[in-house]
């Protein structure tokens, strides 16, 4: 887990002027997570800079908690070598991983996902994706609680391989969190994991809850599924199914906003037809994601892929 450090104007000024910090500035350092960066330091201008290491290479951290909630770690001594870039307090540090299934664990997904996710990582999982008919705490718990939701351990032991332990993963509950421990959550974490359902609910939810800023500039890895693969976009499409009866554009969290997805992907002629209706509509290339695959798309839009994902091109509403 990357923690960030904010450069005082005069350190900043002999940092460009000498390309190194001195001693002074290597001692008593206040780190915090990316996405709390705003709340210790304060606003930030894109002329700061941030210094980046990784947690797990931080010798005697002191962690303290604000009242709200929000963590920050006093590293008493720097090094030069622990250092891992000094970067613009605008750049933006954001892999998105896109899939229909939370099992991360398995052998087909996890070669492709072992690079980021590590074992100091903190994970937010958002489930505000649940249908209408979860109407209260008591229908929440019995799909998301501990010891007896049945969405709970395909959402928390898949991480158990990759090094993580249970109380690195930090669930957010719609029901009783209040908006502080809600923005606590998410703002402590290195990875944010957004679970299916309804793409158009967890939306309306995020709304709901005034988390949409915070979550529009949350910065780390995003792992979504289904529903929250969707909503890491721009504009996304609904094909009709079971759940949504017509066709339908919905506005997500504008992560990705150069192309669309069909989750779920099956190869039928009523998928087929409902990705042409998109291409048509929106002029959008779009990736077509079977249940065992995947995209990761990097800070940079550099796009990979894993398991089966069909190409449809956004000028000609072909498939590649």
């Amino acid at each position: 887990m990357e923690l960030v450090s904010k450069l005082t104007s005069k350190e900043a000024e002999e940092y460009q002027k000498n390309g190194c910090l001195c001693q002074e500035a290597l001692k008593n350092r206040i780190f915090c997570s990316r996405n709390a960066v705003w709340k210790v330091f304060g606003r930030l201008d894109a002329s700061d800079l941030l210094v980046v290491a990784n947690r797990r290479s931080l010798k005697d951290l002191k962690k303290t908690m604000d009242t709200a909630g929000i963590e920050s770690f006093c590293c008493r001594q720097l090094s030069e070598k622990q250092i891992v870039r000094i970067e613009s307090a605008d750049s933006v540090n954001r892999t998105c991983v896109l899939m229909n299934t939370s099992m991360i664990s398995e052998s087909w997904c996890r070669p492709a996902l072992a690079p980021l996710i590590h074992a100091d990582d903190e994970v937010c999982v958002l489930a505000f994706s649940f249908f209408d008919d979860t109407k209260n705490l008591d229908d929440w718990n019995r799909q998301y609680a501990r010891g007896q939701g049945i969405w709970y351990r395909a959402n928390t032991d898949v991480f158990f391989p990759y090094g993580l332990k249970e109380n690195q993963i930090h669930w957010v509950n719609y029901f009783t969190d209040t908006k502080e421990q809600m923005e606590a959550a998410i703002s402590n974490s290195s990875i944010l994991l957004l679970t299916g359902g309804a793409p158009d609910l967890m939306m309306k939810r995020i709304k709901e809850k005034k988390l949409t800023r915070l979550l529009k500039n949350w910065q780390g890895l995003v792992i979504g599924y289904s529903a929250g693969a969707m909503i890491q976009l721009g504009d996304y499409h609904i094909t009709p199914d079971e759940d949504y009866p017509e066709f339908k554009w919905c506005r997500g969290l504008c992560f990705q906003q150069d192309f669309d997805i069909e989750a779920h992907y099956h190869g039928t002629r009523h998928q087929n037809r409902h990705i042409e209706r998109a291409i048509s509509e929106k002029h959008l290339d779009t990736w077509a994601i079977e249940e065992k695959g995947g995209m990761i798309v990097g800070p940079k839009g550099k796009k990979s892929f894993f398991g089966a994902v069909h190409f449809f091109d956004g000028t000609a509403g072909t498939k590649q």
